[in-house]
């Protein structure tokens, strides 16, 4: 066993504290001042390590000499990373990589134009500094700070893999591990580069594996003290950590963050959904019951005055139920709890229906409510009840919207095997802004460019776009104000439904 030079080792281990009780410090004190004091620190560190690296060294066992540079101040720059990376985010951690990136790019021209100032321009030390210290390749703090890029990949990659595969292991021993892995890697790569065509790698290696192997115990053990005594918090690991860490070098962070902000989001759509399915129906009995009271006193009245307060609180009544069951449909379908039942459907005979079933209203407004249908029946496997739904809200739509004209409704078919392609609502009533193609499928809206025609609940249309998306299908619009619209149910998998 080599005797160690303890009067050197123990001068390292007093660096190694000093460095790693200051960046701790200023992390401690980030509420207050921010981490630009950190940044700082850290990138001037990248800065004096590779100058160190190239100027000093200390043999601290026979054959064995090491750096000041290579084994505190490098070390120092991985141990603030991983002291950021896993108290706060990455984003952050981020920022403090970009900081010595651009500190290191400034250092590194200043550097060159110092050296090439005291070569070319005549200039010379008067303070007995040697020019040689000035005339440090750049590419080599280049190279540093490239590897440095690598190293805090590794270090990431490494501690969330020990998390998701050594789950037994303490979180010291963890940090241990990855600290120790990627000094190790630097020790070799250093060392190659270094002796790039030349000799002498084992002994640049021996001094490489001795000095980060010091350095990463120590800093190892600070760092593990730090984060269970003076800022404590609860390890869990999550399925998408690794992935997260190649995000370290772009902006998607923010959108995983907002992602699960997003989760969030339609949990509490769901949680409404649901409550409005459940009071609904507790709304929806004592409201009949107003309803078919206010019918019988109708019928019993005969003073004019009552039989018009009467009539008011029926129509307000039905109104207020109409609104009551298309919030129930749509908070089923938000839900997940509206089931479909799936049937042989002939879309002529059901389009038949419902105009016919709408006829008196385009009667009423002296329109022409006609239907473009097959020959031939056209069948589809769909849900009769909701599709036919979907064919009154659409058509009775067209039919309060359009003045004069008419209302077409419209099958097409596939004429080599009869299945239905799309069905079409056509008018030539007031038409729809483009720039509201869209809205006019949330709910409640009601277009208020259309005078005085009662637009109703607001509900119609949304609900028939979540029933179309629940089968399959795609509800689209094509408009323009003033020149009429065109619905149209596109079943872009004919005979096909889900539950």
């Amino acid at each position: 066993m080599p005797d160690f030079n303890l009067t050197a080792v123990s001068i390292l281990l007093l660096e190694i504290l000093f460095v790693s009780c200051t960046i701790m410090a200023l992390f401690r004190l980030r509420e207050r001042i921010s981490l630009g004091p950190l940044y700082l620190l850290v990138g001037t560190n990248q800065y004096l390590s590779v100058v160190l690296a190239a100027a000093v060294y200390v043999i601290i066992a026979p054959g064995i000499t090491v750096s000041p540079g290579s084994s505190v101040l490098f070390p120092a720059s991985l141990f603030a990373i991983l002291l950021v990376y896993l108290r706060t985010d990455i984003p952050t951690a981020r920022a403090l990589i970009f900081g010595i990136v651009i500190a290191n790019i400034v250092l590194t021209a200043l550097l060159w134009f110092t050296s090439y100032q005291l070569t070319h321009s005549g200039s010379a030390s008067f303070v007995g500094v040697p020019i040689e210290l000035f005339q440090v390749s750049p590419g080599v703090f280049l190279a540093g700070t490239l590897l440095l890029l690598a190293d805090f990949l590794l270090v990431a990659i490494i501690y969330e893999l020990a998390t998701l595969r050594l789950a037994w292991m303490p979180q010291s021993g963890r940090i241990l591990l990855t600290l120790l892995s990627v000094l190790v890697f630097d020790a070799v790569v250093f060392s190659s580069v270094l002796t790039f065509g030349t000799g002498g790698f084992m002994e640049i290696l021996r001094g490489q594996l001795a000095g980060k192997t010091i350095a990463g115990v120590s800093y190892s053990v600070l760092l593990a003290a730090y984060l269970r005594w003076v800022e404590p918090r609860d390890e869990k690991f999550h399925d998408d950590a690794i992935r997260d860490v190649f995000y370290i070098f772009t902006y998607r962070e923010r959108y995983r963050q907002l992602r699960a902000q997003l989760q969030v989001a339609e949990a509490a759509n769901l949680a409404k959904s649901r409550f409005l399915a459940n009071m609904s129906h507790e709304l929806r009995t004592p409201l009949n019951a107003i309803i078919g009271f206010t019918s019988l006193l109708l019928e019993r009245s005969r003073d004019e005055e009552d039989r018009s307060f009467l009539e008011r609180v029926r129509e307000n009544g039905k109104h207020l139920l109409q609104l009551i069951n298309g919030l129930l449909d749509l908070s089923k379908i938000e839900s997940g709890r509206n089931e479909l039942h799936l049937a042989p459907v002939d879309l002529n005979e059901l389009i038949r229906e419902t105009v016919q079933q709408l006829e008196s209203q385009a009667v009423g407004k002296a329109l022409e409510l006609r239907t473009e249908l097959p020959t031939q029946p056209v069948q589809l496997q769909t849900d009769r009840m909701r599709m036919k739904q979907i064919l009154i809200n659409l058509i009775g739509n067209s039919v309060k919207f359009t003045n004069k004209g008419r209302v077409t409704a419209r099958l097409a078919a596939d004429p080599a095997d009869h299945a239905p392609v799309r069905i079409d609502i056509v008018d030539t009533g007031v038409g729809i802004p483009s720039d509201r193609l869209e809205t006019i499928f949330q709910p409640f809206y009601q277009e208020q460019s259309l005078g005085n025609v009662d637009s109703g609940t607001g509900l119609g249309l949304a609900i028939s776009r979540a029933l179309c998306d629940q089968m399959g299908y795609q509800l689209q619009v094509a408009s323009e104000a003033g020149r009429g619209a065109q619905f149209s149910i596109i079943f872009s998998k004919p005979g096909t439904a889900t539950t």
